[in-house]
């Protein structure tokens, strides 16, 4: 079995909660709307790694051309 990137898995997860659990609807007094906020944010903070990582690599190179 081959692992998957975290960021896919999330997204994966979220996507089955907002069309199975929530019918496509985003409602705040839904049982799963705290975990799906939460699933948000923390996508988002995976996002910001990988571009703050992005950011930095590509600083590096320019500073050493």
């Amino acid at each position: 079995m081959k692992t998957r990137e975290p960021t896919l898995m999330i997204e994966e997860l979220m996507y089955f909660i907002f069309h199975n659990e929530m019918n496509g609807e985003l409602n705040p007094d839904h049982p799963f709307m705290d975990l799906y906020v939460e699933l948000q944010k923390l996508l988002d903070r995976q996002n910001q790694k990988r571009y703050d990582l992005y950011v930095s690599v590509t600083a590096d190179e320019t500073k050493t051309k």
